[in-house]
């Protein structure tokens, strides 16, 4: 064989051995790869198999804790393992603050049945179903952890929770029994004093658990980020639910406790309702006045509603009420220009003068005094006490007195007296009658029940805001910062804030400023650490459904408009101080409520407006200016949540045992 036959032989057999050895390579990486994604799909199929035995077992026992049944049997299926593990979790439930005495309401393990998988655990706990593999956790289905925040007329912030704990000896691949145990009413629980509305405080839910960061998840969309904390030393998670302040319903335009409340100069308050249209279209006559005590009131204004006073009114200067004037004292009309379209309703004397006269019907549990010449009576008049007529003057309506009637030189009685008591002079007209029976004063007596409206500062709780923000917001990526730098216009790009909580040390916006607030995605809370003032230009707009809520320290100067969504009165709402003021200004429209309880410098001046509500101590309404009563505020309440974030009124927490065994 010559050298060059060898040298093609060996190339033959090297050939070969190459051709063989990528065939065994090849068919190798196949085996190992084609292995791998089989596991891969075996996996992925016990995972799911797992999730819907434990979505099963949710639901089974959601049954028994129902009391539905009082046991279920769950076949589980798959290729893995169940095991109860009674110490899995942890979770307390605590009233904490104010009020909070006594150990935790709830202090307890919840135990959990995982189904481990390769990589992947899924369990039931605590009422739902998590998930854990090597990505994290998320939340299968939800546990019954229930908040409603209560937004709006006759409700009321509310957390229940019916917690599920697990309890027994059990691991098996094939079945678990579910058995109903005892249930704990951990609140309220009258044999303990727990009682509801919750008074004061906070409510704090704190679960540690392997599935800690499901659970806070879950837990923001039902409450709001700024209450849910999340501690990864531990693996815990911690919910905070705050009891709101007591503030007081928005029953009325004007809810004061000023000594001197002035509505001049052409001034108004009215009513309409948002809910079916803009004020042009729905103005009313619902705009009422409720003042906490003695009311002095200077003023050529007009009230289109209910003047409500828990003390005397005095009247001067001239005012014209369209509705009742109701008074728990004297309703002292001396002053002259007052005028009361419905009726006047006292707990006290009705006093006449200044050269006016009565044309309303009257109804007070003291004596009718007129105590200038010249009057004239046009209204009906019913009195617990006696009748002191003026000289000169006239009385055209019938009168019921339970006292004696006293008449004056020169005085005509054109209409009917009947009097309890006696005719003070010589001779009784024939349209007199004496020793009558006595008036019915059920309306004076419902008068004198009137109690002034809750006006308690806010301090404390704006406070507590604003240390509350300034440790944790949304600051970061946002506009805030521009908004407090006052840089939302002109050579700046407009502001723009959605839904979360912001800290300020201060707010101005002028000139050209535009500062939009989205809530198109959850409320928006906007706490300020000083003044908030708007002028020139600016404007404040807000979009969305939901409501804007700002806490000041400082005073509120409005010069310029803050629009709301469909003219709505109950969007947009301003906390202040006792000590602070509020301005709003003319040509300002303001869509929405100050709340300044304790307060006692509220003006709305030179044609300012109001659509909304105004609490606190409003000492001027004047020079064409008005506030409008929305009427879809009625029975409304302030947010007023001290630690921030979600409140709550209403508790309800039971512990229900659910004992396993293998099936």
């Amino acid at each position: 064989m010559s050298e060059r036959d060898a040298r093609r032989a060996q190339s033959t057999v090297i050939g070969v051995v190459l051709v063989l050895g990528l065939a065994v390579v090849g068919t190798t990486a196949v085996l190992v790869m084609g292995g791998t994604a089989i596991q891969d799909v075996k996996d992925r199929a016990s995972a799911s198999q797992a999730e819907l035995a434990m979505s099963t077992v949710d639901s089974e026992i959601s049954e028994i804790a129902l009391g539905h049944a009082s046991a279920r049997r769950v076949t589980l299926g798959g290729q893995g393992q169940a095991t109860l593990d009674e110490s899995a979790g942890r979770i307390t439930v605590e009233r904490t603050g104010a009020n909070a005495t006594g150990p935790p309401l709830v202090n307890t393990t919840m135990g959990a049945v995982e189904y481990r998988s390769g990589g992947t655990t899924v369990a039931y706990q605590g009422g739902g179903v998590w998930r854990k593999e090597s990505g994290g956790t998320r939340m299968v289905s939800p546990p019954e952890f229930h908040y409603r925040r209560g937004s709006g007329s006759g409700s009321d912030p509310t957390l229940t929770f019916p917690l599920v704990v697990l309890r027994g000896s059990a691991s098996s691949s094939e079945a678990l029994r579910f058995a109903d145990g005892p249930t704990r009413a951990a609140f309220p629980n009258a044999s303990a004093g727990r009682q509801n509305p919750l008074d004061a405080g906070s409510v704090r839910v704190t679960i540690r658990s392997d599935y800690y960061r499901a659970w806070a998840e879950y837990f923001e969309t039902r409450t709001d980020a700024d209450t849910v904390t999340v501690v990864d030393a531990n693996e815990s998670v911690e919910v905070v639910l705050s009891v709101p302040t007591r503030g007081r319903e928005i029953d009325e335009g004007i809810a004061s406790q000023s000594p001197t409340v002035s509505v001049t100069g052409g001034a108004t308050v009215d009513s309409y309702n948002s809910s079916q249209g803009t004020y042009s279209t729905t103005k009313g006559e619902n705009g009422s006045v409720y003042v906490g005590e003695d009311l002095v009131n200077a003023g050529d204004g007009t009230i289109y509603g209910d003047m409500r006073v828990d003390g005397d009114f005095e009247a001067g200067g001239g005012i014209e009420v369209k509705g009742e004037l109701i008074a728990d004292g004297d309703a002292d009309l001396s002053g002259g220009g007052v005028s009361v379209d419905e009726r006047i309703v006292a707990d006290g004397d009705l006093l006449l003068g200044g050269g006016g006269g009565l044309n309303s019907p009257a109804i007070v549990s003291g004596r009718v005094v007129e105590t200038a010449g010249g009057i004239t009576v046009n209204g009906d008049v019913r009195a617990g006490g006696d009748y002191l007529g003026g000289a000169g003057g006239t009385l055209n309506g019938d009168a019921h007195i339970g006292g004696d009637f006293y008449p004056a030189s020169g005085q005509s009685i054109n209409g009917h007296v009947t009097a309890a008591g006696e005719f003070k002079d010589g001779s009784v007209p024939p349209n007199v009658d004496q020793y009558g029976p006595q008036p019915d004063l059920s309306a004076a007596t419902a008068a004198g029940e009137l109690r002034p409206p809750d006006l308690r500062p806010i301090d404390r709780t704006i406070d507590t805001r604003v240390g509350t923000a300034a440790a944790s917001n949304d600051n970061a990526g946002s506009d805030a910062g521009r908004i407090e730098a006052g840089n939302c216009g002109g050579g700046y790009a407009d502001c723009t804030l959605t839904n979360g909580t912001y800290y300020l040390n201060g707010m101005t916006l002028d000139g050209s400023d535009q500062l939009t607030v989205d809530t198109s995605g959850g409320p928006v809370y906007l706490v300020v650490d000083g003044d908030v003032t708007t002028t020139g230009g600016s404007a404040v707009d807000v979009t969305g459904s939901h409501e804007v809520h700002v806490y000041a320290t400082g005073d509120y100067d409005i010069e310029t408009d803050w629009t709301s969504v469909g003219d709505r009165g109950d969007q947009i709402w301003l906390y202040g101080t006792s000590g602070s003021t509020v301005t709003v200004h003319g040509g300002a429209d303001f869509y929405g409520v100050v709340y300044a309880p304790g307060n006692q410098d509220i003006t709305v001046i030179g044609n300012g407006e109001v659509y909304g509500g105004v609490v606190g101590g409003v000492s001027d309404v004047t020079g064409g200016s008005s506030i409008h009563y929305d009427t879809v505020l009625a029975d409304q309440k302030p947010e007023l949540t001290g630690g921030g974030g979600a409140p709550v009124t209403f508790l309800h927490v039971t512990v229900n045992e659910i004992r396993v065994e293998n099936g």
